[in-house]
């Protein structure tokens, strides 16, 4: 009877060790790969954070001058959406991390053509309304890609990057607030007008 229990137990560990072993070594694999995708993510955010950053202090004007016809001109192109690699394995990361990093280009491209739209109706010569449009979405962007990548570096164990002479949080969250406060004071001023276009017509 004894002989049988520890034959059993024998067959019991000879089944688990190989199965431990693939385990264990899938585990690795996978965290390996995991780290090894945040590593390239990092690296994509923080080169977008910084376009960002461009487009938001972006005055439209070329070495302090307007264009020929006395207009402000955007003199950064907007990055659009951030481009991931391919070659890496998305399901070895975080689920929640991994939904956020891939819908911020969709988030982008929406913004975008919000952005595009409001050039249509924004005046010349300074193009305000499109100027305050376009740095409140890539402030908000940058701010995301920031958020981002401190998560996946305290999620990974990857050293963050270091700005010598920028603190991007602090100065993308100081311009949203003055780019927002314009944003928001126009926007009541429209619903203003409408509002008593809306009455001066119904009294007629």
């Amino acid at each position: 009877m004894t002989e049988a229990i520890f034959g059993i137990i024998g067959v019991l560990i000879g089944s688990f060790v190989p199965w431990f072993q693939t385990y264990w070594l899938e585990k690795r694999a996978t965290r390996k790969s995991a780290r090894y995708l945040a590593i390239r993510i990092v690296c994509v955010l923080d080169e977008y954070l910084e376009k960002c950053g461009d487009v938001v202090y972006d005055n439209g004007l070329s070495y302090g001058q307007r264009n020929a016809d006395g207009c402000l001109e955007a003199q950064v192109k907007s990055p659009g959406a951030p481009v991931y690699p391919e070659d890496v394995d998305w399901k070895s990361i975080d689920h929640e991390l991994m939904y956020r990093i891939l819908s911020l280009p969709s988030e982008v491209e929406a913004a975008e053509r919000l952005i595009s739209s409001t050039h249509e109706i924004s005046d010349p010569p300074d193009f305000k309304v499109w100027f305050d449009e376009r740095a409140y979405w890539y402030c908000s962007f940058g701010l995301t890609a920031y958020k981002l990548v401190g998560d996946i570096c305290d999620k990974y164990e990857i050293k963050k990057k270091t700005y010598n002479n920028w603190n991007p949080h602090e100065d993308l969250v100081n311009r949203l607030n003055v780019v927002n406060a314009r944003r928001q004071k126009r926007m009541e001023g429209d619903a203003k007008f409408v509002e008593s276009f809306l009455g001066t017509s119904g009294n007629t």
